[in-house]
């Protein structure tokens, strides 16, 4: 019995040995893997502080070339400002020159009116001298056409007579 407990425990022994070799084995492929694990997050880590930084830049870069739109307002501000200025100016010295022009259409517009009323009373007179002249002829013509019908008969008559 004694002879099985030496034998059992050698046997554990060379169990022992095999698995802390097959442990110390393992141990050494896990500490491999973490340390590998560890140098790829820290590449990870690295390269992600890398990246935000660069976008930090990019963003900088950008808001730096931006356009501010408060500043295009206000030049546009001015700029919309000056112009109602010189509109208000033009208005002021135009002012007067419209109404002046308004004056002087409306007395061109007296005159022509005033000049179309004397036309029709002229035109009024002409008509009438016109129609005066037109019976004038057509009475003279009436009185020369009883005339040379007069004389056609008197010159029958001459001829009943010489030849009677």
């Amino acid at each position: 019995m004694v002879e099985m407990l030496v034998m059992l425990k050698e046997f554990q022994k060379r169990k022992a040995s095999k698995t802390s070799a097959r442990s110390v084995a393992f141990q050494n492929q896990k500490a491999m893997l973490f340390a590998d694990a560890r140098k790829r997050a820290e590449k990870a880590v690295r390269e992600g502080f890398s990246s935000v930084e660069k976008a930090r830049a990019t963003i900088l870069d950008l808001k730096a070339q931006e356009v501010s739109q408060e500043g295009n307002l206000a030049s546009l501000k001015v700029l919309w400002e000056s112009q109602d200025e010189c509109v208000q100016g033009l208005l002021r010295d135009c002012c007067g020159i419209v109404e002046d022009l308004a004056h002087r259409r409306a007395e061109e517009i007296d005159q022509a009116s005033a000049m179309l009323e004397l036309q029709a009373a002229e035109r009024e007179r002409s008509r009438r001298r016109l129609v005066e002249n037109a019976r004038t002829c057509i009475e003279e013509n009436l009185e020369s056409q009883k005339v040379a019908t007069d004389a056609k008969n008197l010159i029958k008559h001459y001829k009943a007579l010489l030849n009677a």
